[in-house]
């Protein structure tokens, strides 16, 4: 099965999810995460903003704030092609972009992915070796290339799958389930 076809096959799975289980999972998922060192030591996180079906990080933006992080969200540069770590200061401050998932606005503060301290990833799927299926862009991989800070993709554990990854993917460091965190390093 190609890339494309099993990226079809992962979304048609994921959405089939009930709802009470995804929320009982997201809670799980963020509990594992706050065991991994790098979170609690980081003071530059990079999460993503989740939309529609994907792993929820609402809580742990929140937690981020709480614990007074810089808290940075990844936003899509069309040229050059990348993913710019920018600046969250709160989610009255966002404005819809592409498909309405929530932004900060242009104009807010970047950072190069060399200055982040963890990077907190999204995914279909995972294998259990850390690579990832996203959504065919390729953007989160030329950021990873770039970064130095630990990472994490955020999974429910039911899409950790064995596929093929290409030769330019990047893999994470750890993953964190809903059944707990699994590490590569």
């Amino acid at each position: 099965m190609d890339k494309r076809e099993l990226r079809r096959q992962l979304k048609k799975e994921r959405a089939q999810v009930p709802k009470e289980t995804r929320a009982a999972w997201n809670q799980e998922i963020r509990k594992a995460l706050l065991q991994l060192p790098a979170y609690g030591g980081a003071h530059r996180v990079m999460v993503y903003l989740s939309f529609g079906w994907e792993v929820d990080t609402w809580g742990i933006v929140e937690d981020l704030e709480q614990r007074g992080k810089e808290i940075y969200v990844p936003v899509v540069q069309k040229q050059p092609k990348a993913l710019a770590p920018t600046l969250y200061t709160g989610r009255e401050n966002l404005v819809p972009a592409v498909f309405g998932i929530l932004e900060p606005p242009a104009g807010t503060p970047t950072l190069h992915p060399e200055e982040l301290d963890l990077i907190i990833v999204p995914g279909l799927a995972f294998t259990p070796s850390g690579f990832r299926i996203g959504y065919g862009g390729g953007y989160y991989d030329r950021l990873l290339a770039a970064a130095a800070a630990p990472t994490v993709g955020l999974v429910y554990s039911a899409f950790i799958r064995s596929f093929q990854p290409d030769p330019w993917d990047r893999p994470v460091d750890f993953l964190a389930t809903e059944r707990g965190l699994l590490g590569r390093k």
